[in-house]
């Protein structure tokens, strides 16, 4: 009879849980851990699935690259970031290199960007005699009440009065700069 002691509890309980007797919390807890068991095993199940499916389809991507690219590939050579156009190409130039002489003004020509091939929407960051720096388009007005005219690939262009003066790039403006900081 001792087979029997478990199943004598659980029909026990049953009828307990029927007549609502306190021995019905023992197979509520026990419909709850169930189903808890289940729940996690359907979880498991299909967690399983996915993450078969998705290893499976890293293995198929993997192997229809050509095994050419990394030799097409070689390593990039970081000291030819200099000659990458990283802010666009300048338009041919405004005006005579030599016909325009340099500003007098305290600015400093840090950067150029030509963001499209419309010369209008080029900006020049330009650094006043305070520290402050900006960027600045075509009509805006620089610290010394020069307005800028142009920009190009290595100066802007700036109107002070009826007066037409250049802003150099100077290739170590920003490095001298970072440097004394």
């Amino acid at each position: 009879m001792m087979k029997f002691a478990g199943f004598s509890r659980l029909a026990f309980d049953l009828k307990a849980a029927e007549q609502g007797v306190a021995g019905g919390a023992y197979l509520q807890w026990l419909a709850t851990a169930l189903a808890a068991v289940y729940l996690l095993g359907v979880l498991y199940v299909n967690l399983s699935a996915a993450l078969a499916d998705v290893d499976r389809v890293a293995t198929e991507a993997a192997a229809s690259l050509p095994t050419e690219t990394a030799a097409q590939n070689p390593p990039l050579d970081l000291s030819e970031i200099g000659t990458w156009h990283l802010f666009g190409q300048s338009p041919e130039s405004v005006s005579g290199k030599d016909s325009v002489a340099e500003t007098q003004l305290q600015l400093k020509l840090l950067g150029i960007m030509f963001l499209s091939k419309n010369p209008e929407n080029a900006s020049g960051i330009i650094q006043a005699d305070d520290g402050q720096q900006k960027k600045y388009r075509l009509g805006d007005e620089l610290p010394g009440g020069a307005v800028l005219q142009a920009v190009e690939a290595d100066r802007v262009l700036l109107k002070r009065g009826e007066r037409q003066e250049s802003l150099l790039l100077k290739k170590d403006s920003v490095r001298a700069s970072s440097a004394a900081e």
